[in-house]
């Protein structure tokens, strides 16, 4: 009984689309084979991803394309007081604006991201809390590369040289 339970849940979830990130059959390939980032506090973030994707190199001799940060910035605003008057929650807010270039030339709009998180707050776990909000901005980040190479994916091509 237990085996045609999980079979049956295994068509639900394949039968409405459910797959894993980054495992759909119907991903789009990159436009360009070789990257460079220039990408400040992105830089990383968004070297992982590319990397991530079949047949691109991330390359800092010779790009096929150039991807600039032109800004990311960090936001974090009270979210919720209690009733003493203190924060309860904060609203964590990263904003990246990034052009793609191809022989100095722009590729298409800018791209711009923009990542929100909630994140509980105590004044009794203080350094706690600090090390939660450093891993919530690291994450942040990873979202906000993934969603820009996605974007990236949908470049126009040129063929002009």
């Amino acid at each position: 009984m237990k085996k045609w339970l999980l079979l049956a849940t295994l068509f639900v979830l394949t039968g409405c689309g459910f797959h894993l990130k980054g495992t759909s059959g119907f991903d789009t390939p990159m436009p360009y084979h070789s990257w460079k980032i220039e990408g400040g506090s992105m830089q990383r973030a968004l070297e992982v991803v590319l990397r991530r994707q079949p047949d691109v190199i991330v390359d800092t001799e010779h790009p096929d394309v150039v991807v600039k940060v032109i800004s990311a910035t960090q936001d974090s605003s009270t979210s919720a007081v209690d009733l003493s008057g203190g924060t309860s929650e904060y609203l964590l807010t990263l904003k990246v604006n990034v052009q793609a270039y191809h022989n100095d030339q722009p590729l298409g709009d800018p791209i711009q991201v923009t990542v929100h998180r909630y994140m509980d707050y105590s004044d009794h776990e203080v350094l706690a809390k600090e090390d939660e909000q450093r891993m919530i901005w690291h994450d942040m980040r990873t979202d906000a590369a993934e969603q820009i190479v996605r974007r990236l994916a949908f470049l126009p091509v040129t063929t002009n040289e």
